[in-house]
C-alpha cells in the first residue's frame, strides 16, 4: 500500500471521528412521576390554524408557503400550498396517515411521515411515560417516552416553550421553539412564532407564523 494513500486514509478516519454528532437525550436528576400529560404549545380541541411558514429543505431548496392545519380530536388535516392557493402538500393524520398530495421536493422518501409526526408533537399533547425533573445545567422539564420517540417540554419564563424529540436510540431528532407568545387562545398563551429544524439526512427548517387562530364549531 503507498504511504500517500496510508496517509489520506488516516485522514479520513480523523475527520469521521470529529464530525458533528447528534446530540444525545441527557439524563434527568431528582425526577418525579405522576400523572397527566405535559404541557403543550397550543390548547386541545378542535381549532383551525393558519401559518405563513418560511422553509428549508435539503439541496438547498428554500420558499415560502400557507399552511393550514386542522385539529379535530386526534385527527389532523395539513395543507401547505402557495400565496396563489397552489397545493404542494397534504395530507391527513388519524389512524393512519393519508397523503392526498406531495409535491417536489415535498415528495421526498419519509417526509411525509416526519412532518405529520412533528405537526402531532406541536398540537396534540404527547401520552406516554411521564417524568419531570431537572436537566444538569439546571432547566426543568416534563418528559414523555413512548416506544417512538422521547419528548421533552420546557417553560421558559415568557411563558413559551421548547420542545426537543429523541429518537428511539437517544440522538436529537428536533426542536420546536416558540417565540413572541403574545397570543391568547382558550386561555393559554400560545407563540406567534414558531422554528422547527428536523435533523438527520431529510432533515429540513421551518419557520411560521402565525397569521389566525380559530375554534371550529
Amino acid at each position: 500500500m503507498k504511504p500517500r494513500f496510508l496517509v489520506l486514509l488516516c485522514l479520513v478516519f480523523f475527520l469521521a471521528s470529529c464530525a458533528v454528532r447528534p446530540a444525545m437525550l441527557p439524563e434527568l436528576t431528582h425526577p418525579a412521576t405522576g400523572s397527566g400529560g405535559c404541557p403543550t404549545l397550543f390548547p386541545q380541541g378542535d381549532y383551525e390554524f393558519v401559518h405563513l411558514i418560511e422553509f428549508s429543505m435539503p439541496g438547498g431548496q428554500h420558499g415560502t408557503a400557507m399552511g393550514v392545519t386542522v385539529i379535530r380530536g386526534k385527527t389532523i388535516s395539513a395543507t401547505l400550498m402557495t400565496v396563489e392557493g397552489f397545493v404542494l402538500f397534504s395530507a391527513v393524520f388519524s389512524d393512519t396517515l393519508t397523503v392526498n398530495r406531495a409535491v417536489p421536493p415535498f415528495d421526498k422518501p419519509g417526509f411525509a411521515q416526519g412532518m405529520m409526526a412533528d405537526i402531532r408533537t406541536i398540537f396534540l399533547q404527547t401520552q406516554g411515560q411521564k417524568s419531570v425533573g431537572t436537566l444538569p445545567k439546571g432547566a426543568i422539564v416534563c418528559r414523555m417516552k413512548t416506544a417512538k420517540k422521547t419528548v421533552d417540554v420546557y417553560n421558559s419564563t415568557d411563558q413559551c416553550k421548547r420542545i426537543l424529540v429523541y429518537t428511539p436510540d437517544r440522538h436529537l431528532q428536533t426542536t420546536i421553539t416558540g417565540s413572541h407568545c403574545t397570543n391568547e387562545l382558550a386561555g393559554m398563551v400560545i407563540p406567534d412564532v414558531l422554528t422547527l429544524q428536523s435533523y438527520g439526512p431529510g432533515g429540513y427548517v421551518l419557520h411560521l407564523k402565525l397569521l389566525s387562530a380559530d375554534k371550529i364549531q
